[in-house]
Order: structure tokens, then sequence, then C-alpha cells
């Protein structure tokens, strides 16, 4: 297969989904990849930053680019979320242009001639046709002079794997166009692809994730912009602006990150606004994804409550986690202030003590490489592994600085062994359960993180009884 005219070796198809608000783009996109990634509500204009997924359809693999609503009169932010969408149809390879099935609006209409010119990329999709009574409304859109219509339900999934089909179809023949005129018809030797990407090669190099949490309007959309290079995440005063998890990759030092820029948490008690409500469950449920944790907070404030619970989750999931005070450019940095508020952050969350504080300013810059390269530190910590016979020789020795209390019983630790990495895990073997004391066990992740490698990410020792051995 030939490459399309304006995609660089080796880059996916990337499939943009566009339309006015509120006709049901967020659910077909949820319907193309078969579970739900973006926020869906009976609101208009829930999606603001353009949601960008990695999937296989039609048995290749493309980017799937779930986009905000397109509004004429837009201004403020809904006027930054338009211009999005229009910039996300004009570097798509193949655009799903969203119609409703029952009601065609003045936007609509400005907005298919705003598409005119990528006409030869469109694929119609009149969606909401939940019955077979409405499939005759299809007929309508042809009006419209675009060469190929698809009516669906995303909802109910009518047509859902035709529309598939439809669209593994059009990006072959795009593959296989000729290229233009001036562009030379194949590659030179040295410059072809050794050999399609395929999601086996995706899973041999694995990227660093990198979950950016915090309150609201602390900077984390302004750190992933940053560190993209681009104005991926949309940047306002407005609190909640960021709501779906806005995704991309960059590289740094040869390894490929890929950064999670997620909406601002606050307590649960204040959120009464049902697709903020999704927009915080969607971020709690980041961490799960993601490797490391940047949990990002105004310097002057420290940490806070919300602070610690979303630190509490990252650890109890055993995430790497980075504590970053935000916006540093309005510091007045000096050793000292660094000093002071790496302080005060130690005696507000003490149970933290392992985790790294790095300063940044996605302003300046500042701080930003010493960030990068404290997660991919943490990252190979997190997938470290240490043999058998080392962890057992260096537990013989912590039990004789601290011995275990014996309390009338003779409590014994057999062998320890490492189980799992990322997150870190252990298994210490011990003669009975019954009594054996509990604070132990955060002794021994403390040796093990000050002795083994694994000094600034989250470590679990877990207790299990061993039978006694036998002759």
């Amino acid at each position: 297969m030939s490459l399309p005219r304006d995609r660089a070796v080796g880059a996916l198809p990337q499939v943009a989904i566009v339309g006015r608000p509120n006709v049901g783009k967020s659910t077909l996109f949820n319907a193309l990849l078969g579970r739900r990634r973006s926020i869906t509500h009976s609101d208009p204009g829930v999606t603001r930053d353009p949601v960008e997924i990695e999937c296989r359809l039609g048995g290749g693999r493309i980017r799937l680019l779930d986009t905000g609503g397109y509004a004429s009169d837009a201004t403020d932010l809904d006027g930054i979320v338009a211009q999005r969408a229009l910039k996300a149809a004009g570097e798509a390879d193949l655009l799903l242009l969203v119609l409703d099935a029952v009601e065609i609006t003045s936007q609509d209409e400005e907005f298919i001639q705003r598409m005119r010119p990528f006409s030869d990329k469109v694929l119609l999709v009149v969606n909401k046709v939940d019955t077979p009574d409405r499939d005759a409304l299809v007929w309508n859109a042809h009006a419209h002079g675009f060469a190929h219509v698809i009516g669906v339900s995303a909802a109910h999934g009518r047509s859902i794997d035709r529309l598939r089909e439809t669209v593994a179809e059009m990006l072959e023949d795009q593959a296989a166009a000729p290229p233009e005129p001036d562009e030379p018809a194949t590659l030179p030797p040295e410059e072809a692809p050794s050999e399609t990407p395929s999601a086996d090669r995706y899973e041999v190099s694995p990227e660093v994730r990198i979950a950016v949490l915090g309150k609201p309007n602390t900077g984390k959309s302004s750190l992933a912009n940053r560190l993209l290079k681009e104005e991926k995440s949309i940047v306002s005063d407005v609190p909640g602006t960021t709501r779906d998890v806005v995704e991309g990759t960059f590289t740094h030092r040869g390894r490929t990150l890929r950064i999670l820029d997620t909406a601002g948490i606050r307590r649960k008690s204040r959120v009464t606004d049902p697709v903020e409500y999704y927009s915080v469950n969607r971020a709690i449920e980041s961490i799960d994804r993601a490797d490391i944790v940047v949990l990002m907070f105004e310097a002057e404030a420290g940490i806070v409550d919300q602070d610690k619970k979303i630190a509490s989750q990252a650890v109890k999931a055993g995430r790497g986690i980075v504590l970053v005070p935000g916006k540093w450019d309005l510091q007045k940095d000096s050793a000292a202030v660094r000093e002071s508020v790496q302080e005060m952050i130690r005696f507000q969350f003490p149970v933290l003590a392992f985790a790294p504080i790095v300063p940044v300013s996605s302003v300046t810059g500042y701080g930003i490489r010493a960030l990068l390269d404290t997660a991919v530190t943490l990252w190979g910590q997190l997938h470290r592994r240490v043999g058998t016979g080392r962890l057992n020789q260096a537990l013989q020795s912590w039990m004789e600085h601290y011995k275990l209390p014996v309390r009338g019983k003779n409590f014994k630790i057999r062998f320890m062994t490492q189980v799992g990495t990322n997150p870190v895990r252990f298994v210490a073997f011990v003669n009975r359960m019954a009594g054996f004391p509990e604070g132990y066990s955060q002794y021994l992740e403390n040796c093990i993180r000050r002795d083994l490698g694994f000094g600034q990410v989250p470590v679990t020792v877990e207790f299990r009884q061993s039978r006694k051995p036998t002759r």
C-alpha cells in the first residue's frame, strides 16, 4: 500500500468527527470505540478540547479524534473551541461530518460550506436514525452534494459496523490514490519504512504515561501544551475549561512520553454540575492509565486536603508521583525560596516524603527538563526488579538492625520475593500471621526504597503465612 499524500512516513491516518454542537459526535466517537471515552451529555458544547485516541478499525490502526462543536456565532471560550474544530478538520485524513437526521440548522448549513474544500475526504454521517421509519431521512442528506453518505444511530448502535467498514474502505482508497504530479510515485529505498507499524510494535517500546492532576486553574493545561509544543489543551481563566482527558505524545532524550491532561478536581461537595462530575471521574480514572502522576498545585498555598486525596489515590495504585508547585514564574526564585517551599510541603504531607518535588513554570520553561528527567527516573524505578538472592541477603541485614518484637511469640520472616513491577510489590512469607507486628511492613518498605533502588516510588510489602518447611 502506498502512503497517502500528506501523511508522514509511519504516521497513522487521522479520522476526525466534526459538526455543530449536540449532533451526537461524542456518542458516535464512543460507539466506534466500543466503550465510553468522551463525555456525553444532553447539554450542548460539552466537548471542548479535541479527544484523540489510537484504535483499530477495519483491520488497521487509526487515530480517532472527537472535536468540539462548531458554532458560527461563538465567542470567547466557545470561539476557541470552534477554531480548534476547524483546525482539526484541515489536518485530518478523513472527516466524519455529523448531522442530526431530524434537524438541519443554519449552523449545519454554514459548517457544511466550511467543509466544501475538504469534500474529497468527507464522509457525511446522518445520526439519530434510531428506527427504520427514519431511514428515509438519510436520502435528504444526499442533497448536500457529498459523495459518501451513511445513516446511523450512535446511541443505539444501528449501522455502526457498516460505518466502520466504510471508513476503512475510504482510507484504503485514499492510500491507493496516485500521488500529485510533483511528488515521486514511490519513496526512495533509503527513506521507505522497513515495515508497517503494527499493534505489537507499539507494545515493544512502551511509553512513559504521565497524568497531570490537581485542582482547577493550577496550570495543568499550560504544562501539557508546553510539553507537546502545541496548543492542544485550551487554556483559560475559566475554572473547569478542561473536561475530557486530553492526550498527546512527545519525545525526551529518545524516550516517548504520553501526557494526559485532566480536568481540575474540586471537593466532591462542590461538584453539582453533572458534566463536571463525569470530568472529575475521568481525571481520577486517568491514574489507573498512567505510570507517573504529576500533582500540580499553587506554590504559595502548598498542598491542601484535595491534593492529599489525589496523592493518596496515586499511592494506593502504586503510581510514581511528582509534586509540582506550578506557576513558579510568579515566585522570587532563590535557593532559600525553594527550600522554604519544600519544607512546607514535607511538613504538610509527610507520608509522601519519598516523592520528588520539582517546581515548574510553563511560561518560562523553568523546571521542565528536570520534571521530564524525574519522570523517566521514576519510570525506571517502577520497572526495576531485584533478584531474590540479593533481596533476602538485604532482609537479614534489616532484621538484625531492627529485630522483630517477641511478645511471647517467636515471629520469623522466612524469605521475601518481589512479585510485581509498576506497581512495585513484594511478599514476605512469615511463620505466623496472627499477632504479627503491623508496623513492620512500613519499616521494610522504607528499607527497600533506601537500599534497593526504589527511592522515589511507592512500595508495597504484603505478609503471607508460609508452611513450615518439611524435611
